[in-house]
């Protein structure tokens, strides 16, 4: 299964966000709290390595919460500024004030200087880890478009905060080529590569595969599985079962099952998964 995404807007929104970063003092790196090792575009080392950066791991709410504090602890290991957050439940005002301590040390240089100056502020990440919807719960009404899939944002824009903080909203960057299947497998689950492109019933028997082994009492709970002792294919026949989801002459709605096990991961109706830990 090899799941490659990387339409031409992405390159566009790229190299206007390399012209832009004069402009910013920090760079929020929103991360999906499920994956964040393979929701970290590898272009932004480079990209924004002459700026201070700071990881919100949104979507905590969905993810195992042991877990991510293991993430939390490996990013604070490497020097590596980094938060959970959820941008449906979150508390924005203490977010507000960890991104303000993550710049500290550049606005207390900017006083020393005699500069009473707005912090500015990119935020930045892969398509669909809710970084429009984190910017309106900061600003506190709905200035941006925010959705439940990729594209979504289209363009750079401005929100202003307060008087002291701005934020550029960013589309969603991919990176040109997935370095393996497996994280291009993880990004699709988190819904940030276009269903359109995608083989949803292969990508449901790896989802399959992979909580067989992390979460077998959520799978079996959720879908009333009595034997994961089977394959792939045979464990996704007994969802549709569970399901109803049969077709003319007793043949088995795969296609509808699929699409069910992924939408039901995606919203976090399996309960709080994880799909990766540090190493």
């Amino acid at each position: 299964m090899d799941i490659q995404w990387y339409p031409g807007h992405m390159t566009k929104a790229r190299r206007q966000l390399k012209e832009k970063l004069r402009t910013v003092d920090l760079v929020i790196e929103v991360l999906d709290a499920r994956a964040p090792e393979s929701s970290l575009n590898p272009d932004f080392d480079d990209l924004f390595s002459q700026k201070t950066r700071f990881y919100i791991l949104n979507k905590a709410d969905l993810a195992d919460e042991n877990i991510t504090r293991s993430w939390l602890r490996y990013f604070g290991e490497k020097d590596i500024r980094a938060v959970s957050f959820s941008a449906a439940h979150g508390n924005v005002e203490r977010l507000k004030k960890q991104i303000v301590e993550c710049a500290a040390h550049l606005l207390q240089r900017y006083r020393e200087r005699g500069m009473n100056k707005t912090l500015r502020c990119a935020i930045v990440g892969i398509p669909n880890v809710g970084k429009s919807a984190i910017l309106n719960r900061l600003s506190g009404e709905k200035k941006l478009r925010e959705g439940n899939r990729p594209g979504v944002t289209k363009a750079l824009q401005w929100a202003k905060i307060d008087d002291h903080l701005e934020i550029m909203d960013t589309p969603g960057l991919l990176w040109p080529k997935f370095q393996d299947e497996k994280t291009g497998a993880v990004v699709a689950l988190i819904g940030s590569v276009k269903l359109d492109i995608l083989d949803e019933e292969a990508l449901a028997y790896y989802l399959i595969g992979l909580l067989k082994h992390t979460a077998p009492a959520l799978l079996q709970d959720r879908y009333h599985l009595n034997d994961l002792n089977k394959n792939d294919f045979e464990l996704l026949e007994d969802i549709c079962r569970s399901r109803g989801f049969l077709l003319k002459g007793g043949l088995y709605d795969t296609e509808r099952g699929a699409k069910t096990l992924l939408d039901e991961f995606k919203n976090g109706k399996l309960g709080r998964l994880s799909l990766e830990k540090p190493e």
